[in-house]
């Protein structure tokens, strides 16, 4: 099959595998360049080539066969070759040249293992086997055996929601972070919090995917993310347990100095999870250990009136007064008293 020839149906078998799944996938998202007509031709299920049909004269025809025989038929392949090394995903990719796309690296890598080792799911959890998607193939096999497309259907989104998120995650949002670094609107410090040394950013974006990234990538302990509207969010890597309580109460006092206010609460109540009613806009949140200006979603939340400068002062002087850990103690003794009950 010639790389223009005009693509008028796909065909593969009835029953759904990950790896044809993927396969079409691939076609659909990033085959029309190189194979014309392919990312709107319907599907087609065979169980085999009719007989009397030769694969090489249907492919001549538009047909494209997925391990029915043909150019895409990894079982071939791999007898060509004398060792199981791809699997149709991976001979289709590397045929659009897109096996090195980094957002492609683990739907791959995952048909691959899934097709030529039979484990789509290795965790031996019950739960991570019911709710691999492996395993849902199988169910929605089951729920629709006469009908594939539907299946097929449902696993495009599911692989297209996968793609574009690796996109962002292994493109996009490295790209935005090197951005930021060279035109100033982020700052790399370091924080310490009784022994623990902190890896600390204040970022300058709307972006509420970048934080993530940066806890996951780049190793980040604390963040400060201000949007551009001014709302100002505190973030935490969670598993470091920090105490936020000291700089939740540098900020409620100084967002409520900016307002005229003096507030009479006692250090223990401004430390305190929650809101209280002088300064609303921030929000202490204990579970998530974030304090929030708004969130993700400020809606109706004022921005705070601090500047970016008493923002990050604020922060620098007050993180390294809390006391590392003591939040998680604090939960594990609620619970244990919960418990005793």
């Amino acid at each position: 099959m010639s790389d223009q020839q005009k693509i008028t149906n796909i065909v593969i078998m009835p029953r759904i595998q990950a790896d044809t799944a993927a396969a079409i996938y691939l076609l659909r998202a990033f085959g029309e360049k190189s194979l014309p007509g392919v990312s709107s031709a319907p599907v087609l299920f065979w169980t085999n080539v009719p007989e009397g049909q030769d694969p090489k004269e249907l492919e001549k025809q538009g047909y494209l066969l997925i391990d029915l025989g043909g150019i895409f038929d990894h079982h071939n392949v791999n007898k060509e070759l004398g060792q199981v090394a791809e699997c149709v995903s991976t001979l289709i990719a590397k045929h659009l040249g897109i096996d090195s796309n980094p957002a492609l690296k683990k739907l791959l890598t995952w048909a691959r293992r899934d097709d030529l080792e039979g484990k789509g799911t290795i965790s031996s959890d019950a739960l991570d086997r019911a709710f691999g998607l492996s395993g849902i193939i199988m169910n929605l096999n089951r729920r629709f055996p006469d009908e594939p497309q539907k299946t097929l259907d449902i696993l495009m989104f599911v692989f297209d929601a996968h793609v574009r998120e690796e996109w962002r995650r292994n493109v996009e949002l490295p790209e935005l972070w090197e951005k930021l670094l060279s035109s100033g609107q982020a700052e790399v410090f370091q924080l310490n919090q009784g022994s623990a040394d902190l890896n600390s950013t204040i970022i300058e974006t709307d972006d509420t995917n970048l934080p993530g990234f940066l806890r996951a990538a780049k190793s980040m302990d604390f963040m400060i993310q201000r949007r551009l509207s001014g709302h100002t969010n505190f973030l935490t890597k969670q598993i470091r347990s920090l105490d936020l309580g000291p700089l939740a109460e540098a900020i409620r006092r100084a967002e409520a100095a900016k307002k005229g206010l003096e507030l009479k609460q006692s250090s223990q109540e401004l430390q305190a999870s929650g809101r209280i009613e002088e300064v609303p806009n921030w929000y202490y949140d204990t579970a998530a250990n974030t304090l929030q200006n708004g969130g993700v979603n400020p809606q109706n939340i004022e921005p705070t009136l601090l500047s970016k400068e008493e923002i990050l002062d604020l922060a620098k002087k007050n993180i390294p007064l809390g006391i590392i850990g003591r939040l998680k103690r604090v939960k594990e003794r609620d619970k244990e008293a919960r418990d005793a009950e």
